[in-house]
Formats: C-alpha cells, structure tokens, sequence
C-alpha cells in the first residue's frame, strides 16, 4: 500500500513533491549470472540476518544486521559488520549507542548513514579521532523520516547528491535532497531538506527492502524482502527500465543491496544481494544469512 502524504498549507510544498502515478512500462528482463555466494551465518561472529548494504572506499562490504540482538546465542555485542568481497571478516561494530535496528547503510563523504525502521530516522555517523566506527567517540547526527511520510524507513542508498529511501510498509522510494544549509537535517519546520517520492507497489515492489544507486547510470536498483521478488532497475523518478530476474538464483528473503567491484575483477561492478533467510520470529535460532553477487 502506497504512503498517504497531506500536506497543509502552501509553505510545505517548497519541501515535498510526488512524482506522477504512471502505468507500469514495459521493460527489458536479464537474466543475471552467479558469480558466488558468501555464506554469513558461518562467519565468526555470524551474521544470521544481513539487511543493510554498502560498499567503503575500501573496497570492502559493510553489512548491517538488524535482528541479531534478538538471537542471544549468536549475539556477540556487534551488528554492523565489514567483509571482503571473498567473503572474509575483517572488522565489526556496533550501532546500539543510537540505535538498535540499523536496517540500511550508505557510504556518504567517509561518513556511514544507518536507517533506523523502528525509530524511523536516518543516522550519520563519522568516526571520531580513532578513526574507527562503532565507538565513543562517534559524531552522530539524525534526521527523522515521519514528517515526510516514511514510517518503515529500511533500505539507503546515496548518489547524486541525495539519499534514497526504501519505505517498506509504504511501498515507496523517498528521494532526500540538501537545502540551503547544505546539511541533511530533515523537513522544515526543523531542517530544509527537500523530499520527493514514487511508488513501488505499481512497479512489483510491494514490500521494498533493498535500495542501490548505480553512478555509472544514474539509476536505481529495487528489491522486495519476498521469496519470489525480482530486482528491478527504475530512473531516480521511479520509471522501470530492466528487472532483472532472480527465479533461478535462490534467494530466499532479499533484503540490502550493493553495486561495486567484483570479487574476481574489482574493475567490473557486480550487484550484490543480502539475503535474510527464515525470519528469528518464525525460527528463535535460524542462522542462514547468505550474501548473493551477481552480473548481468
């Protein structure tokens, strides 16, 4: 079900626009090849249930989990998680001094955005003197995402000077664009962002989860957490152009997205996919988080 936004007065149309309901357009359909698999849940500590994903300069992934605080056995006090494209872990954090459901990630200016689906709200956070995430001495700042009607904020991205939104409950994509003051503080009356927003429903996206900026294009990779969820590719303004067709990959509940360098050849882009597995709701000790790379 799409978001219903009202909006009071004239003042507040400086800030949000939606973009133009149109029918779903005819696209092209790939079929992507598999280049591997990294299996999460077998990592030390394990990641059961990986959502949020995001490329570091580093070339490496960064991994959110947003249920394994829920999963005492496997909890070892950290839920963001760094991985090498081969599948090594090489570092981790936490994100509970802010928050405790860090959905989505997006890389942004060395610093990590986290979107919270619980408190929804987006966090910022650079590292502090250490240089490391995770610690005391983290600058966090935070705008809320309610006031512009995202009340399931779950998949980031960041490109083109903007932050992308997945609202999962809402079925929408919220595009969050600086003001003036040239900070991502949110709407007005507190901040001077301005938001506009396309459905997803409409484009076979019922529940999206998963959000990706591809730069090379300028476009958007979508994804539904659902078994039989596609991916699909659409303009910043929401129209399809490629979907790109999962059936034979194996996914089982797709979550976080990334777009960036392959593990065999870092010089060719792969699209990466989280995948969540059985819900810790469902099955209290599932451990099955997998992490898909694929071209197409």
């Amino acid at each position: 079900m799409a978001a219903r936004i009202v909006v009071v007065g004239v003042v507040a149309m400086s800030w949000i626009a939606t973009t133009p309901r149109r029918p779903a357009a005819a696209a092209e359909t790939v079929t992507p090849t598999l280049i591997q698999t990294i299996d999460t849940s077998q990592l030390s500590p394990p990641i059961p249930d990986p959502s949020g994903l995001a490329f570091l300069p580093s070339g490496n992934l960064l991994v959110a989990d947003a249920e394994v605080d829920e999963i005492p056995s496997l909890y070892k006090g950290k839920n963001v998680f760094e991985v090498t494209t081969a599948g090594e872990l090489v570092d981790s954090f936490r994100t509970t001094r802010f928050s405790t459901e860090p959905a989505g990630l997006a890389v942004i200016d060395g610093r990590v955005g986290v979107s919270d689906d619980d408190g929804d709200r987006v966090f910022l956070v650079g590292p502090g003197p250490d240089r490391r995430y995770g610690t005391k001495d983290d600058r966090v700042r935070s705008f809320s995402t309610s006031p512009f009607g995202s009340n399931d904020p779950e998949g980031l991205a960041y490109g083109g000077g903007a932050f992308f939104i997945a609202d999962g409950k809402g079925a929408e994509v919220y595009r969050v664009t600086r003001g003036p003051n040239a900070v991502f503080d949110g709407v007005p009356p507190i901040g001077d962002d301005t938001v506009s927003h396309f459905d997803t429903a409409e484009l076979g996206q019922p529940d999206p989860e998963g959000i990706e900026f591809n730069a090379d294009t300028g476009t958007l990779f979508i994804v539904s957490n659902a078994k039989d969820s596609n991916i699909i590719e659409t303009t910043i303004q929401g129209r399809l152009l490629t979907t790109i067709d999962l059936s034979a990959i194996g996914v089982h509940s797709p979550a976080g997205l990334a777009f960036g360098p392959g593990s065999a050849d870092p010089r060719i882009s792969s699209l990466y996919i989280a995948d969540r597995g059985r819900d810790n709701s469902t099955d209290p000790s599932e451990n099955d988080g997998r992490i898909f790379e694929i071209s197409f």
